[in-house]
């Protein structure tokens, strides 16, 4: 998930739950942005596994990544987005100073990318259905008037249902009550949304390159002795060993020699006798 907040607070922050998230002037887009600047199809934003990509969708002014032009960039938490020239931050929500650890947000086609923060107050919980005297209401048809109850325990955020119809489901199984991990899907009739909270694993950015160091030795690496060179004048860049081969006595030109002079002996002999 990534939290888009405008540097202008043009448009309340949003968040990304979709696996293909469209940016864009056009009514359907996933995040509509009213500015001249913003082409009706700009951006997309594809996410698999924590990581997130912006792709530029042939706009007329352009996409940008912390002042960079891109067609395709990955992009996460800290990272600077420009759409013409409207400019987006993607903030580091568990750096944000807040009253609430646990929040619910939306992935359902209704509400989508809308954040909802548990509260608790003093009566320890927060409770969700469609009766106005819940603490967060949703008009569903087919939300009771008081569908779960979270709580926050040790082990995480708590959930419970409160004898409904409908249930409640957790990472698509139905459950009469469980304990939660940040970025467990809970679904309530038709409302759908991911857990956010503490040990969210967000995705970094993109832009910051890790430092390299030089790798240290082993003890038990043999150390290795560079070839020593020598120069010479009038064959520069010769290896040392080279040079004592060059030593050695010539046995091929002492064969030849010998060869010759018995030749001539012969041929002394053949023509005196």
């Amino acid at each position: 998930m990534l939290k888009l907040r405008f540097n202008d607070n043009r448009q309340d922050p949003v968040w990304v739950v979709e696996k293909n998230f469209t940016i864009g002037s056009a009514d359907d887009n996933s995040l509509v942005i009213n500015d001249a600047s913003v082409s009706p199809q700009h951006a997309k934003l594809t996410g698999a596994r924590q990581t997130f990509v912006l792709k530029d969708l042939g706009s007329a002014e352009g996409t940008s990544v912390n002042g960079s032009a891109i067609n395709q960039h990955a992009v996460a938490c800290h990272d600077v987005l420009k759409f013409g020239d409207v400019e987006i931050t993607i903030v580091d929500p568990a750096s944000e100073a807040q009253d609430y650890e646990w929040s619910l947000i939306a992935n359902s086609r209704f509400l989508s990318g809308q954040e909802f923060p548990l509260r608790m107050g003093e009566s320890g919980s927060v409770v969700i259905g469609r009766g106005k005297r819940c603490d967060i209401a949703f008009p569903g048809t087919h939300l009771s008037k008081e569908h779960a109850r979270f709580t926050i325990s040790p082990e995480g955020l708590h959930v419970v249902d409160l004898d409904t119809d409908n249930g409640i489901f957790v990472n698509d199984e139905r459950v009469e009550e469980a304990v939660l991990r940040a970025g467990d899907k809970v679904r309530l009739d038709v409302y759908s949304f991911r857990v956010f909270g503490p040990g969210i694993d967000l995705p970094r950015s993109a832009t910051a390159k890790p430092a390299v160091s030089a790798p240290t030795p082993r003890d038990d690496e043999p150390t290795v002795i560079p070839k020593q060179w020598v120069t010479r004048p009038t064959s520069p860049g010769n290896r040392s060993e080279m040079e004592e081969e060059t030593r050695k006595p010539p046995v091929l030109i002492y064969a030849f020699s010998a060869l010759m002079i018995a030749l001539l002996i012969g041929l002394s002999a053949y023509v005196f006798l």
